[in-house]
């Protein structure tokens, strides 16, 4: 500045400058007009500089210090941000953030780190990921020399075509970008194989928050494990690529965002900008994707090199995308959904994907021309968030058309795609299947390594589920979860692959084409549903149950330890209502109950003009006959169906009312002759069973079964398959049109067959019958549908209405309700018999034996006795549902009943072998 001031007072003069010694004489100290300015003007502009910099400086750690006290988290004692401390307590204060490049948004800001050619790794933590790849693996990575012959190949089986005389024969540049939290080191180790040496650019972008801005610590930042971590990370992609990590601080209140996958929209918008800071030009392809998801290999091979109509110079950019048709992996590469391709020839649809998404650089955010582009409107601060509708949201562009590109004589032309907007605006451009119907995208979904990763990932991210931390079992919490889950014991549909190696097409990704790699990953996720389940158990046993009735919301899965903590069997009764069967079904029943050793109270309601055989067998079993007869006429009015209009019960098939209770349809009436029954029996003082007759047999004592599984309990409920849940129609109708209540998706329970203690059972149907009667009462819940007893069951208890109860997950307690699977079993029988010209009965008995009726693959029976086991390989105490089986089982039922049920006794232990 001095200089500044004096070359304006000279004006021109010759002017002596200040040198280093004043003694000097003056004449010698002068020095030439034209150096003096030259020499002022650097040091002017050197001084300007530093002064600005200066400036930004300040006004840059005051913005960072700004957004850091805006987070979302509540203030400390002493006043400073909660934020501000996680940061500092990491290792590394504010102001080591505060010397990366920075970028802030009405959003939050972004953080820019240096890329993986920028870092000096230290030689102890240097290493090569080639050195673990198999000889196959090797091949296929060993891909970067173009050969014209295996391109032109590899183009065809695309369906695209390959590079003309005037188009260059290179390779594209690929720059991608996900977003990266808590995922798995085995998923990125998985997508990195595949993508070994291929990107330019890695763009990786990390928050100290989740979706629903809970806060979560830096995994990558400020501490040296998040810095070993991070070297680890850049060497996994390959030396060829530059591997970026940068940071995001959102500065949104919570509730401030009411749709919480906005924070990932607003998270990705920083990829654009590391492309840009790495080089990305407008002929260069931007793919994103979540850090679980990629190409295949093969495919982003394709994408470089073929004649791909969407990356063709002059693009429109109105549908620009390529996108996959994903193969997706349920939590290991042993459990996969079959492709659409794949499932041509069945029912319905598996599970379908479409990431990861590319386009050309020319249509890319911070890449492309906004001059032939023009801007958009979005629906965060105009330019964030989702494009608005007509204004390129869902391929309408209309308002953009006449309201943007007419004012500037532009047509045609759509505008630059934010990250997010490649992934989120579906459909708009080309998904690629290969030609024989392979995917080319892979998707390793929920690959963690426990069930606190799970549990937190969905209760957090994306559109984040409030209760999935109250949930009994992973399994219970998304679809998703079940799958695999199911897969893990190995039951699989129609829908699913079988295995790694009954993947169809040609398509596998090559980290898991080694068979170690996948065992470990499947053993794994093994161990983490066998303790799950162990968990969900233990816990159902152990907690207390708030005897507070609930009025809205899921009941969570709690129990109180009966008082009573032994049954004695013969003090026990099981009770069902069997009117009007012929003696067959009795002996199922009966015979399969006395057979176990049970010498406790059978009581039945049967016809009063039952058969003289059936009247004979019973006496002679000790089963106590109840006489059950129909009403002359249901004297309860007004039921309406399904189209809301009236129905004369005297003519409905659902409706049919017994003489002690006409207000009653029989399904509901049973309950209360439950009652009566109960009363007129004073030695019942132990274990009851409330149960169906028709469709069940017993194979073990269910009253000794429940003492030895430390199941005695006031009040026990039974869970149907894990396939199965709450939002069925057959308690989601009816409990919506009635209560104006969701359950939401929760374990389906049984309501024809339920256990517990005498004063559990008789409370038990007090609940139900006060609900009937709330039923009966309101136009809106009369519902011509004799399942409803078992949406008013799985209403009341989770809301809590049933005191001490307890829901026992399926296959692992004295009733297994087998219906759902029996039925897909069957099903699937019935396509394999019709395919071989046999029998259904037949399909799968061999040489006879009558005992092995059933597969092995599907792990429900023991192959030594025909028994059907719980998870753990026992015997099922009573078996429900059975004839979902159809003549599948009758070979076995009919040996079983001639032979007079000889495996259900404790005592046959030395028949019984392995399970199948």
């Amino acid at each position: 500045p001095q200089c500044c001031i004096q070359l304006y007072l000279c004006n021109n003069r010759i002017m002596a400058l200040p040198t280093s010694s004043s003694s000097t004489p003056r004449s010698r100290r002068l020095v030439p007009r034209f150096k003096y300015n030259s020499l002022c003007l650097v040091a002017s502009l050197l001084a300007i500089h530093f002064l600005y910099m200066a400036k930004v400086h300040n006004e840059f750690d005051s913005r960072l210090k700004d957004v850091v006290a805006a987070t979302h988290l509540p203030p400390s004692r002493n006043g400073q941000r909660e934020h501000d401390k996680r940061v500092s307590d990491s290792g590394r204060s504010i102001s080591d953030m505060n010397k990366l490049k920075q970028i802030s948004f009405p959003h939050g800001s972004f953080f820019f780190g240096a890329n993986s050619h920028q870092v000096k790794i230290p030689k102890s933590q240097v290493f090569d990921p080639s050195l673990s790849w198999l000889p196959l693996q090797r091949k296929l990575l060993d891909d970067s020399d173009i050969n014209v012959e295996v391109e032109k190949k590899r183009c065809a089986s695309y369906k695209f075509g390959f590079p003309n005389a005037t188009m260059p024969l290179r390779r594209r540049r690929l720059f991608y970008g996900a977003l990266i939290s808590g995922d798995s080191a085995e998923v990125i180790k998985a997508t990195s194989m595949e993508q070994y040496n291929i990107y330019h650019t890695v763009s990786l972008i990390e928050s100290n928050s989740t979706h629903n801005l809970s806060p979560k610590k830096w995994r990558f930042f400020g501490s040296e494990d998040a810095s070993k971590e991070l070297n680890w990370l850049y060497q996994l992609f390959g030396p060829k690529t530059k591997v970026s990590m940068d940071y995001y601080i959102p500065s949104l209140e919570k509730g401030q965002e009411s749709d919480a996958m906005y924070l990932d929209y607003y998270q990705r918008e920083g990829h654009s900008y590391r492309w840009k800071f790495n080089g990305m030009r407008p002929d260069d392809i931007a793919i994103i994707a979540d850090i679980d998801e990629t190409f295949s290999r093969d495919f982003l091979r394709a994408l470089q090199i073929c004649d791909v109509p969407q990356f063709r110079p002059g693009q429109s950019c109105r549908s620009p995308k390529v996108y996959a048709s994903t193969l997706i992996f349920e939590s290991s590469p042993e459990c996969a959904w079959k492709t659409k391709s794949a499932l041509r020839n069945a029912a319905g649809r598996g599970r379908a994907w479409f990431h990861p998404d590319a386009i050309l650089g020319e249509c890319a955010d911070q890449i492309g021309d906004t001059k032939l582009h023009p801007p958009t409107k979005r629906d965060r601060w105009e330019s964030h968030g989702t494009r608005l509708d007509y204004y390129g949201h869902d391929n309408e562009y209309t308002y953009y058309d006449t309201k943007v590109l007419a004012d500037l004589n532009i047509e045609g032309q759509g505008p630059l795609w934010l990250p997010h907007e490649m992934r989120v605006e579906s459909f708009m451009g080309q998904r690629v299947t290969k030609k024989d119907g392979s995917p080319t995208g892979y998707h390793f979904h929920n690959f963690f390594m426990s069930t606190e990763e799970i549990i937190f990932k969905y209760a957090t991210y994306g559109h984040a589920d409030k209760k999935a931390r109250k949930k009994k079992s992973i399994r219970y919490i998304h679809d998703d979860l079940m799958m695999a889950v199911m897969c893990t014991l190995g039951k699989h549909t129609e829908k699913t692959e079988s295995s790694f190696e009954s993947i169809a097409g040609t398509s596998r990704p090559i980290y898991y084409l080694n068979e170690e790699a996948r065992q470990a990953r499947h053993s794994l996720w093994q161990d983490i549903v066998r303790k799950d389940a162990e968990n969900a158990t233990k816990n159902e046993v152990k907690a207390k149950v708030d005897p507070t009735p609930a009025t809205d919301g899921n009941q969570e899965h709690k129990s109180l330890t009966s008082s009573k903590s032994h049954w004695d069997s013969s003090k026990s009764a099981v009770l069902g209502l069997a009117s009007g069967y012929p003696r067959y079904v009795y002996e199922g029943f009966v015979g399969s109950l006395r057979a176990t050793g049970f010498a406790g109270h059978i009581i039945l309601a049967i016809a009063k003009d039952a058969p003289v055989d059936v009247v004979s067998y019973l006496g002679e079993q000790n089963v106590t006959m109840k006489y059950v007869e129909k009403a002359e006429k249901c004297t309860y009015n007004g039921t309406i169906g399904e189209q809301g209009k009236p129905i004369d019960m005297q003519k409905s098939s659902e409706w049919k009312c017994p003489k002690d209770y006409p207000d009653y349809k029989i399904t509901w009436a049973r309950f209360l002759y439950y009652r009566d029954w109960l009363n007129d029996c004073p030695s019942c003082t132990d274990g009851v069973m409330l149960t169906d007759v028709r469709d069940a047999f017993f194979q073990r004592d269910p009253f000794v079964t429940a003492v030895e599984r430390n199941q005695v309990h006031p009040l026990m409920v039974f869970e149907e398959s894990p396939e199965t849940d709450t939002e069925h129609w057959l308690t989601d109708w009816p409990v919506s049109a009635c209560r104006k209540h969701k359950l939401g998706k929760n374990p389906m329970l049984c309501s024809g067959s339920v256990m517990g203690s005498r004063e559990g059972i008789l409370d038990y149907i007090d609940v139900m019958e006060e609900e009937f009667k709330y039923w009966m009462e309101r136009e809106n819940c009369r519902i011509d549908n004799r399942g409803d007893d078992q949406s008013i069951h799985n209403y009341l208890y989770y809301t809590n209405r049933f005191k001490n109860a307890v829901s026992i997950p399926h296959r692992q307690g004295p009733i297994h309700v087998v219906g759902y699977q029996a039925a897909r079993i069957f099903e699937n029988a019935t396509k394999e018999a019709e395919n071989a010209g046999v029998g259904t009965s037949e399909i799968f008995i061999h040489d006879n034996n009558w005992k092995e009726w059933l597969p092995r693959k599907y792990g429900l029976i023991n192959t030594n006795t025909g028994l059907i086991v719980n998870e753990d390989g026992t015997p099922s105490a009573q078996v429900h549902q059975v004839d979902r089986f159809g003549p599948l089982i009758s070979k076995w039922e009919n040996e079983m009943r001639k032979q007079g049920w000889p495996y259900n006794k404790d005592t046959d232990k030395e028949s019984i072998g392995s399970s199948a």
